[in-house]
């Protein structure tokens, strides 16, 4: 992946009982939200930090299925692509899906969670290890129009610890100077100092110079011609 390349994020459907459904393969029937504001499936962006908002109508087979991951205490099992390579290899998340009551409902009476943080670690472009989890202290409230918005909050990692942020390795190696950059910045800086220096040379040093011999020549002439006359009077 380059940065901000787009990574699907889907998890496998759950039926009225709460159990993954299946394809006629065996294959499991993984889905992906389709986010109201970009219209296009919930995905992530390789190696960049900040907010993701995804809102998500209820009649979309994904809200039914996070509606019954609250009722079954059922975690989601999720999945994204680790590289994109022809014969792409994918890594599981086990995400949590968290309810809250409504205000003046009725106890049974939950809705979606909205807040998730997402920590991602690649390395050299491939996805080697993440973890979507809720955040359960300001959870995003449903809109009237039967609407669950859900936010994700990112932060990427080079490599497999936790001292090196994605974003700050990129800024540093944008300012990386390549070996044949630097050799011709040094020459031109050479070419500078040389023409710099010999137009102060010639322009202002040797004139000085040569105005200075001329004085102390006319000087010792007149100091000359100033003795002669002295000795034929």
């Amino acid at each position: 992946f380059k940065h901000n390349d787009e990574l699907k994020v889907e998890c496998a459907q759950l039926g009225e009982q709460g159990g993954e459904l299946s394809n006629p393969d065996g294959s499991l029937r993984w889905i992906s939200p389709t986010c109201v504001e970009t219209h296009k499936p919930l995905a992530l962006y390789y190696g960049r930090d900040g907010p993701i908002q995804c809102s998500v109508k209820a009649e979309d087979t994904f809200h039914e299925t996070m509606l019954r991951a609250i009722t079954f205490d059922h975690a989601l099992r999720c999945r994204v692509a680790r590289n994109k390579l022809k014969f792409t290899q994918y890594m599981e998340l086990s995400v949590r899906v968290e309810g809250v009551r409504v205000r003046g409902g009725k106890t049974a009476m939950r809705r979606i969670a909205g807040n998730f943080n997402a920590v991602f670690h690649g390395l050299q472009g491939n996805l080697v290890s993440g973890s979507i989890y809720p955040v359960m202290d300001q959870p995003l409230p449903e809109t009237v129009s039967g609407v669950t918005t859900m936010q994700f909050n990112q932060k990427w990692y080079e490599g497999t610890g936790l001292s090196v942020l994605m974003a700050n390795k990129r800024h540093e190696e944008e300012f990386v100077i390549e070996p044949v950059v630097a050799i011709m910045f040094c020459i031109l800086t050479a070419c500078i100092v040389y023409v710099v220096g010999r137009v102060y040379v010639e322009g202002s040093l040797i004139p000085r110079a040569l105005k200075e011999h001329r004085d102390e020549k006319d000087k010792a002439q007149k100091e000359f011609d100033a003795q002669a006359s002295a000795t034929n009077e």
